[in-house]
């Protein structure tokens, strides 16, 4: 009896494993077909630039720190190789507050003078004594 027994319980376990095994038509369909993962696509790295920007020109590719060279009234910012100027502080990057200031220095016939005392985006309005007005906030006469 004994062997009877052990050969229904191997019957039975094989069983099981095939039907664990085995793929029904019905099932074989219900089967997603596997995706790969998306090609991978590297960004190279932003770099920061190391070299310091001038007081009086509109240089690229450099950085002003207001805290070392300023007169504690401006804020620092970098220029990146495009020419983009952008603030540590960030409610001085909107560009379109940008382009209405420079909309607004045209109508008042100011002059662009690009970067007075390593402020940014300045605009003048030239006469015996000019009168400069730039984007982060300061003013200065000449």
């Amino acid at each position: 009896m004994k062997t009877a027994a052990k050969y229904v319980l191997t019957f039975l376990a094989l069983a099981l494993l095939g039907s664990l095994t085995w793929n029904s038509p019905a099932s074989a369909s219900d089967a997603k077909p596997v995706t790969l993962p998306a090609k991978v696509k590297y960004v190279p790295v932003f770099h920061l630039p190391t070299r310091p920007c001038s007081e009086d020109s509109d240089d690229r590719n450099c950085y002003w720190d207001a805290a070392k060279r300023g007169n504690g009234k401006g804020y620092s910012y970098y220029v990146d190789r495009f020419g983009t100027v952008t603030y540590l502080n960030p409610k001085l990057n909107d560009t379109k507050k940008r382009v209405a200031w420079i909309n607004t220095n045209k109508k008042l016939h100011r002059e662009y003078w690009g970067t007075v005392f390593g402020h940014r985006l300045c605009w003048a309005k030239v006469g015996e004594t000019s009168y400069i007005y730039c984007f982060d906030g300061y003013r200065e006469t000449s």
